[in-house]
C-alpha cells in the first residue's frame, strides 16, 4: 500500500513539473494556463517542492519529505534545503537539481564537484553551495 502511495505521489509530482515558461517569444513569461509551452523548467516554490519530494520518494526508501525550507535558482540549476524525516528524526537536507528541458533532474554533489569550478558549467553560487569552495 505504501509503494502505491509513493508511486501516486511521484506521478503527481512529475505531472506538476510540466509547468514551464515559453522560450520562443522575445519576452518569455509564464504561460497563463500553466501548461508546458516551451523548453524551460519553472523555478518556483511549488515546482521545486514537487521535484525535491519526488527525489526523496525515489532515492531514500523509508524517508518522508516534510517541507521545503528554501531554494536558490541560478542559470538552470537549483540548490534547495528541505526537511526530511527518517526513523523518527527530521533533518535539513541539501538537494541540487539541474534543468533538462521542462524538468528538474536531481544531481549529486559528486557530479557537481567532479569538475573544477573554472571548468564547470555549474553557476558559481550553486557550485559553492555544493562543494564549499571558491576559486
Amino acid at each position: 500500500m505504501r509503494s502505491l502511495a509513493l508511486t501516486a505521489a511521484a506521478a503527481i509530482a512529475a505531472g506538476s513539473l510540466l509547468s514551464a515558461c515559453s522560450g520562443s517569444s522575445p519576452d518569455p513569461g509564464p504561460s497563463p494556463s500553466g501548461s508546458a509551452v516551451g523548453g524551460m523548467a519553472t523555478c518556483d516554490e511549488p515546482t521545486i517542492t514537487a521535484a525535491v519530494e519526488a527525489d526523496v520518494n525515489a532515492t531514500y526508501p523509508g524517508a518522508t519529505f516534510v517541507s521545503l525550507d528554501d531554494f536558490t535558482c541560478a542559470d538552470g540549476w537549483v540548490s534547495a534545503t528541505a526537511q526530511v524525516e527518517t526513523s523518527g528524526t527530521t533533518v535539513p537536507t541539501e538537494f541540487f537539481l539541474r534543468a533538462e528541458g521542462q524538468f528538474w533532474i536531481p544531481t549529486s554533489i559528486e557530479e557537481i564537484c567532479g569538475t573544477p569550478l573554472a571548468e564547470s558549467d555549474v553557476p558559481e553560487e550553486i557550485y559553492v553551495a555544493a562543494c564549499g569552495v571558491q576559486e
